[in-house]
């Protein structure tokens, strides 16, 4: 496959890939807006991505075995057509309900082109240049978030929320056409386990219980759940997840290869990523409200504010994954996730006063450690496993960081509506005309700088695996 073809290939996988981020930083902007029509407090906005990423999380990991057996590329388009299904029926959606339904259609077909996408990644792009082809791919999801926050806050602003869901739909059309005509089957569908033994179903509802039942806690748990429950609920998934270790070692094609698991390195990588992202996640979340809610600036202003965190990401993705690919990927992973941690002091900082230029700095200082350390982790995990489970792993890697994520954002939502019921205020956002009181600002201030205190430690515990796992040419499963 000559340099061409592969770029080809790529950029017909990277415009889908665009097109999905893109939706997700859409959704970002518009939440301050759907808040005030639907009502909602924070902790509620916060289900509109969080039903997203529970739905991802409980089909991720089946999806990428099915991948593995019926082909990548046909999950895949089938995945863009389901995008577009969704997507309208968001944009008719008149109350809280029937966008959330709509929004796990869409997370579904999500899932469908996350363990795929990067799974044809890694097929086109082989071991020697594994760090570039994830570096574009991570560059690609840079791009996307970037042009979110700016593409939405000119939409919500100019023509509603609704219009964000309507701009995917259409943007799904050539997506289709590029992947069909451009994806070689023969590339991208090598080395993969056609139609082997029987379809993990046990294994596949249990993962999906498990991680549902432990997003639920976390998000619903904090404000609405006694401890008792809350202790019941961790119980319930601790058992889950025994329960499924012990169905995949028995079953013949397990979506989950439990061999991985007794791989020292494999699960400190992954612990890493999981740690990660939670620790980086919840600033895309969260500086929507504080840009527009306490500083009091319009939807499009706010999307041009926030899109240099994603410049800095896109900008050192692509460079971390060359690097690594030369100089190997530790150093890029703790490089990373230390300026992470640097900039969610400077966050914690935060006030109603603190300069557009401050946000804007630190916004991108936060961008440049996330492109850094997640090309870097991706390609040291990869390294380890054999090309037959790509599908799965592609699935799995995903599943780690949109965990991560989702538990980032329930921690971030749930502390900040501790915080208003702490200064006794209604958390409700439909009082809210252009910007919080000076009490509900004080309130939201508070939950914004313990929740960063929160995820400096978590950023310190992932710094820590990442100093501590030494991957070379024996630790291949």
């Amino acid at each position: 496959m000559t340099q061409k073809q592969k770029w080809v290939s790529f950029f017909s996988i990277a415009f889908g890939l665009f097109t999905a981020v893109m939706d997700a930083s859409m959704i970002g902007i518009a939440l301050p807006s759907i808040s005030k029509d639907f009502s909602l407090d924070l902790s509620s906005a916060a289900w509109i991505s969080l039903v997203s990423t529970i739905t991802v999380v409980a089909v991720l990991l089946p999806m990428g075995n099915i991948s593995d057996r019926l082909g990548r590329k046909k999950i895949y388009l089938l995945g863009v057509i389901v995008t577009a299904i969704g997507s309208l029926l968001c944009s008719f959606s008149n109350e809280i309900f029937s966008l959330l339904i709509s929004r796990i259609i869409v997370a579904i077909s999500a899932a469908m082109r996350m363990s795929t996408g990067l799974a044809m990644v890694m097929m086109i792009f082989k071991d020697k240049e594994r760090g570039k082809g994830l570096g574009a791919n991570t560059t690609t999801v840079g791009l996307a978030a970037i042009t979110g926050p700016i593409f939405g806050g000119l939409l919500v602003g100019s023509f509603g929320w609704e219009s964000i869901f309507i701009t995917q739909a259409f943007l799904s059309i050539p997506a289709f056409i590029l992947g069909y005509i451009f994806l070689d089957k023969a590339i991208v569908d090598l080395n993969q386990n056609y139609k082997k033994g029987k379809f993990d179903f046990s294994g596949s509802i249990l993962s999906a219980l498990a991680f549902s039942v432990l997003l639920f806690t976390i998000n619903y748990g904090l404000v609405n759940m006694s401890n008792i429950v809350i202790s019941l609920s961790i119980l319930i998934v601790i058992i889950l997840f025994i329960l499924f270790i012990i169905v995949e070692s028995k079953a013949d094609q397990p979506i989950l290869n439990v061999i991985l698991l007794k791989n020292r390195n494999f699960m400190l990588t992954m612990g890493t990523r999981m740690l990660g992202f939670l620790a980086g996640s919840s600033t895309l979340f969260l500086m929507p409200f504080y840009i527009q809610l306490v500083k009091g600036i319009a939807p499009e202003k706010a999307g041009l504010i926030i899109f240099p965190g994603a410049l800095g990401m896109s900008i050192t993705a692509s460079i971390s994954g060359r690097l690594s690919d030369k100089y190997g990927e530790k150093r890029f992973v703790i490089l990373g996730l230390a300026i992470i941690l640097i900039s969610s002091f400077l966050f914690s900082l935060f006030n109603e006063k603190t300069s557009i230029l401050i946000i804007v700095s630190t916004l991108m200082m936060h961008g440049l450690g996330m492109g850094i350390w997640g090309t870097p982790n991706s390609s040291q995990t990869v390294s380890i496993v054999p090309k037959n489970t790509y599908g799965s792993v592609a699935a799995l890697l995903n599943l780690i960081r949109t965990v991560g994520m989702g538990v980032s954002i329930a921690i971030s939502s749930s502390l900040i509506t501790l915080s208003f019921i702490n200064f006794g205020l209604n958390s409700d956002f439909s009082s809210v005309k252009e910007s919080f009181s000076a009490g509900q600002s004080n309130a939201f201030l508070e939950g914004f700088k313990t929740t960063y205190y929160v995820l400096m430690s978590i950023c310190i515990v992932s710094i820590l695996l990442a100093s501590i796992t030494r991957i070379n040419s024996k630790d291949k499963v």
